[in-house]
């Protein structure tokens, strides 16, 4: 059964396909995109980084929402049932997850800016702020997530953590509960001195140990 995030999927990609937006169009914001589809920010959330995660739409920070030309991100379809539309386990997932993690936080250590420095805090800090909020917890690990991809400065790796996210925002509420919020806050917390202080080889060795653990205690309950 499509849900309204489905529906606003399709009817997005359909108006792109018949020509009725093109490339370099801006979409409505997601305030109008509520109000348009009578729902909720999650639904057009989710709707919209699908479309960006398949390379469709391009966000722009602080400048909205755009159709996109196309791209390499065509190179990885192959990907995209795997990540985007299969409900796997969450554990499985998380495996994944380790592959491209691990090497996305090396990257960023030794690549990152200042930009990716301060959001990295900004992320965090929010973390901590929104200990009795799921919802604004969740966001807030996951941009720390794509941050440190972005970090890494290659535009596929950015790419292939867009997918993860859109999977693992429908899962991190339940991790969260499991694994409680103060350790993975001090787990983030150890992530992010290591990408301060550049150290390429504790940044890999945080979020391994950040993930392996997650995917240690999912394990024992076969989630």
């Amino acid at each position: 059964m499509s849900t309204i995030s489905d529906e606003i999927y399709t009817n997005i990609k359909n108006q792109i396909i018949e020509g009725k937006l093109k490339p370099g169009d801006k979409l409505p914001t997601e305030n109008e995109m509520c109000r348009i589809w009578s729902t909720s920010r999650v639904s057009v959330r989710e709707a919209m980084e699908r479309l960006v995660a398949l390379g469709i739409l391009k966000k722009v920070q602080g400048g909205g929402t755009y159709v996109n030309e196309p791209d390499s991100s065509i190179f990885l379809d192959p990907l995209l049932p795997f990540v985007i539309f299969r409900e796997e386990k969450i554990v499985d997932i998380l495996k994944f997850r380790s592959i491209i993690e691990i090497g996305s936080a090396k990257l960023c250590a030794k690549n990152r800016d200042e930009e990716n420095l301060k959001n990295l805090r900004k992320y965090l800090d929010s973390m901590e702020e929104n200990t009795d909020s799921k919802s604004k917890f969740v966001e807030a690990d996951l941009e720390f997530h794509m941050e440190i991809a972005r970090g890494s400065k290659n535009p596929i790796n950015v790419k292939i953590n867009e997918m993860l996210r859109h999977v693992m925002r429908k899962h991190q509420i339940t991790l969260n509960n499991i694994l409680g919020v103060s350790t993975s806050i001090k787990e983030h917390k150890s992530i992010y001195i290591a990408i301060e202080e550049q150290n390429s080889e504790l940044a890999e060795h945080f979020i391994e140990k950040h993930i392996l653990r997650a995917i240690d205690d999912i394990g024992r309950l076969d989630c």
